[in-house]
């Protein structure tokens, strides 16, 4: 039997940032994997704004994922970026047909200061295939766009995590970051922890890991999580546990980026992603 980890990574490449596709290659080689890529869209981004999104023809989308389906052998999938309403449908479509393995939803329908970057055909057939996916995770941006409504505390994230269940999510991971606890909260200081709330269809489950300050600025930060979420369901592990384990390396990663001395936030952050997979790995 191949144990080989061979993620298969769909996505927008951002030619001036180490997020999208740059940054789902840079946490898969924590794991000694070279994912396979497909890109959907260019953004042309930078400094907290999307100015373009040039996506890429349904047809070259198509032909990408036949030609990493006819030449090699992907484990396991992680989408982003999605592009238009019919590259949409062949990503769901092929990956129903030809993987057998885990698939993570990182649904990502804005830009780094909120922009939509997803048209409203897109995010339709997203809701409708979304079942698909063994996790679909969201920030509290995109959440509000999926669920419809607005997410001030970790309450209200409880409601819109059931509403997008309801939408056809089998399993719902809103990353809340510094959330206040109740709706009537909102108006005093945020804790100082991080929430990620997951629903299950019937449960709701609260991870929390201490806030690490000065790290709002790093790209690529969801990136790390959702690899390591997906290569833990790869080898086997139930969600739960993969969830719980992820948050704790992406947290300490974090932590060690904060702290570091080096000129770039983005590779003391990926560095010490790659020490934390494969020591959590080797265990």
């Amino acid at each position: 039997m191949d144990s080989s980890f061979r993620p298969l990574v769909i996505g927008a490449q951002y030619p001036a940032l180490e997020r999208g596709l740059t940054a789902d290659i840079l946490s898969a080689q924590g794991f000694r994997a070279t994912p396979l890529t497909v890109c959907t869209s260019h953004v042309v981004a930078g400094h907290g704004m999307v100015t373009d999104v040039l996506e890429v023809p349904s047809d070259t989308v198509r032909a990408q994922l036949e030609h990493v389906f006819e030449t090699a052998s992907p484990t396991a999938a992680k989408i982003g970026v999605v592009g238009s309403p019919a590259s949409a449908e062949a990503i769901f479509e092929m990956l129903e047909t030809y993987l057998d393995g885990p698939v993570v939803l990182d649904l990502t329908l804005s830009g780094p200061s909120g922009e939509d970057i997803v048209e409203p055909e897109t995010l339709e057939i997203i809701s409708e295939r979304m079942g698909a996916a063994h996790l679909v995770s969201a920030s509290l941006t995109d959440a509000t766009l999926l669920a419809g409504m607005e997410i001030p505390s970790l309450d209200d994230a409880q409601v819109a995590a059931q509403r997008i269940g309801q939408r056809g999510a089998s399993h719902v991971l809103l990353r809340c970051g510094r959330l206040a606890t109740h709706h009537f909260d909102t108006e005093t200081e945020a804790p100082n922890y991080a929430v990620d709330l997951f629903y299950d269809g019937d449960e709701l489950a609260v991870f929390e890991a201490p806030f690490v300050d000065g790290v709002g600025h790093l790209s690529g930060r969801s990136s790390g999580l959702m690899m390591s979420i997906l290569q833990s369901l790869w080898s086997g592990r139930s969600l739960v546990d993969a969830l719980r384990a992820s948050k704790a390396v992406v947290t300490e990663a974090l932590r060690e980026a904060s702290q570091s001395e080096q000129a770039s936030a983005a590779s003391a952050y990926f560095g010490a992603l790659h020490h934390r997979m494969l020591s959590d790995v080797a265990e």
